[in-house]
């Protein structure tokens, strides 16, 4: 048995080194009082520095993203263009403000009162005038009575409402709700749209009512999917599908109901063949007699003998294109085919001498680059 290979213990100094070492190279500014410089640091890069266009003898750090001298006020090393130094003040990690603007990661907020300012979360924000979210004016009716709506599980949704309105946080204002009732409505899924809400009269999408919806059996039931007793909604759009749970979802693009096939918006996919339709992988979908990429039809392909082209890495992981497909005649990007490319030999490959990835045949690069590894694996292959 080989001796186990014995491990001693940090001492207490060099992990003092190393934190001193991890802080030296830490995001921020320096200031020498000679010059000042903004520093990162990451795994890829190491540590890099920059110098600071900032006069060193008045220059103040405010956090690690922030700064001002005299003049001028900083947002990770950069001049924060018109803002005034003087005044410039730290309000939130992300916030900050003069005596006329507030910004937020170094852009300027329009149209906000900088001395009432107040930050609720990095979304939500509001001044003597108004909440704001994503910088982005409500138009709230009645700030004393505004709150967000919560989901089931207590997280905000993208909801809110005060006495007199609903409000969906992209700005767009719903007028008439029935204020006991409106609520945003809940997915039975772990990951959810946020777009729906309803009160006891109307169903709304992205703040927008959906006519004849019926509040009392309305559902979310996929990601901008939702549902009634009389049919599936996509995006707030009324479809043909009555039930969307009895669909069954082939690949991310399409559905069976075992009569017809569907695209993602629900139309019906003319000549497909239902006992035989089949999701070959990621974009691409065959029957007996066609092939689709998405939901258009691929003229010309053979499906017994289409195949997505395989994509191979540098590190030597494969898998299957989403836009370049091949049969025994043709090479297809998407629906079209490419004139002239030899399905035998076509590949997508990445050379670490290339341009990201390479797409070549034994006669031609049509994505990419031509370079010297490319040509040292032609001539193996091929001879060439």
């Amino acid at each position: 048995m080989r001796p186990l290979i014995s491990i001693k213990p940090i001492c207490a100094a060099s992990i003092i080194l190393i934190l001193m070492f991890l802080t030296s190279c830490s995001v921020g500014y320096k200031n020498d009082g000679k010059e000042v410089t903004w520093h990162t640091w990451n795994e890829g890069n190491g540590h890099n520095s920059r110098r600071v266009d900032a006069d060193p003898k008045t220059f103040e750090e405010l956090d690690d993203d922030y700064g001002r001298d005299k003049e001028h006020a900083f947002y990770r090393g950069d001049i924060i263009k018109g803002a005034d130094g003087s005044s410039f003040r730290v309000i939130d990690k992300s916030y900050a403000a003069d005596n006329l603007y507030v910004y937020v990661d170094g852009e300027l907020i329009e149209n906000v009162d900088p001395a009432s300012f107040k930050v609720h979360s990095y979304r939500l924000t509001e001044d003597k005038n108004d909440f704001y979210w994503d910088g982005k004016a409500l138009n709230v009716r009645d700030k004393s009575s505004f709150e967000i709506l919560k989901y089931i599980s207590g997280e905000n949704s993208s909801w809110g409402k005060d006495k007199c309105n609903g409000y969906y946080l992209n700005g767009t204002v719903i007028p008439n709700i029935d204020y006991a009732t409106f609520h945003p409505i809940d997915a039975n899924r772990p990951v959810q749209s946020g777009c729906y809400a309803a009160d006891k009269h109307r169903v709304f999408f992205m703040g927008k009512e959906i006519p004849g919806a019926d509040p009392a059996t309305f559902k979310v039931v996929d990601f901008y999917i939702g549902q009634d007793k009389n049919r599936a909604y996509q995006k707030g759009k009324p479809t043909q599908i009555k039930d969307y749970t009895k669909l069954t979802q082939l690949g991310r693009l399409m559905y069976s109901d075992g009569t017809n096939i569907y695209d993602s918006e629900f139309h019906i996919l003319p000549d497909a063949d239902v006992p035989t339709f089949e999701h070959i992988s990621d974009n691409w979908y065959k029957d007996k007699s066609h092939v689709w990429w998405s939901n258009i039809l691929v003229e010309g392909a053979n499906p017994t003998t289409f195949r997505p082209v395989t994509v191979t890495s540098y590190a030597g992981g494969t898998h299957s294109d989403f836009n370049y497909g091949k049969d025994e005649k043709n090479v297809f990007f998407q629906d079209s085919i490419i004139q002239g490319a030899d399905p035998e030999s076509f590949e997508k490959r990445d050379f670490p001498d290339g341009d990201s990835w390479t797409v070549f045949d034994r006669n031609r690069v049509y994505q990419g680059k031509d370079s010297p590894k490319l040509r040292e694996y032609l001539k193996k292959k091929y001879g060439k």
